[in-house]
């Protein structure tokens, strides 16, 4: 077994970073674990990793779960069937790893060494940790921001209607209940 150094850097003002160790024969699921505890992240979110080249693009797809989207007979691997060493193709090898699709969190995942593993140390374990990362919730406040309860298009507010029984309604007729059903009757011969 080999142990590969990844960098893995929060795309985040913050610009923290974590440097990670992890086994060649570890799987990209023990990878999502390790980052996620490495930037104190403990949610449940669907994530996933891409296979990237020397300009972080996006390439092959290892999800955390299988959504369904793929395309007939194009159903990839998940995170938790593929070992990291089934992606390693070169020295700097690069991959991109997004966590929480609603919040969009992405970190970029770099190889920085390989070597033989220690004699008695668990794999993965973090090595170096560097700056503060950000909570995990800090982007609700940026899904929220600029929308005050007078600016929110889905609070009712002041506006909010309710059905008065002593009101006619728009039909012409007071035969409803309480909360503005007629009956079957209503509807005519051809409904019956």
């Amino acid at each position: 077994m080999r142990v590969y150094r990844f960098r893995v850097l929060i795309d985040h003002p913050s610009e923290a970073f974590r440097d990670i160790e992890i086994g060649s024969e570890q799987n990209f699921l023990d990878l999502h674990k390790a980052i996620k505890d490495a930037f104190g992240f403990i949610g449940q979110e669907m994530a996933c990793f891409y296979v990237s080249d020397a300009e972080w693009g996006k390439g092959p797809e290892i999800p955390l779960a299988d959504l369904g989207f793929a395309e007939e007979g194009d159903v990839p691997a998940l995170m938790e069937q593929v070992y990291i060493s089934d992606h390693i193709r070169g020295t700097d090898q690069r991959f991109i790893y997004a966590y929480d699709f609603l919040h969009m969190w992405m970190f970029m995942v770099e190889l920085i060494h390989a070597g033989d593993p220690e004699a008695g140390v668990t794999y993965p374990r973090v090595v170096l940790s560097m700056k503060q990362a950000p909570d995990e919730h800090s982007k609700e406040d940026d899904l929220t921001a600029g929308i005050g309860d007078d600016e929110d298009p889905y609070s009712a507010g002041e506006e909010e209607h309710h059905y008065d029984g002593d009101e006619e309604d728009e039909f012409g007729g007071d035969e409803h209940d309480e909360h503005g059903h007629g009956s079957l009757d209503d509807l005519g011969e051809e409904f019956h």
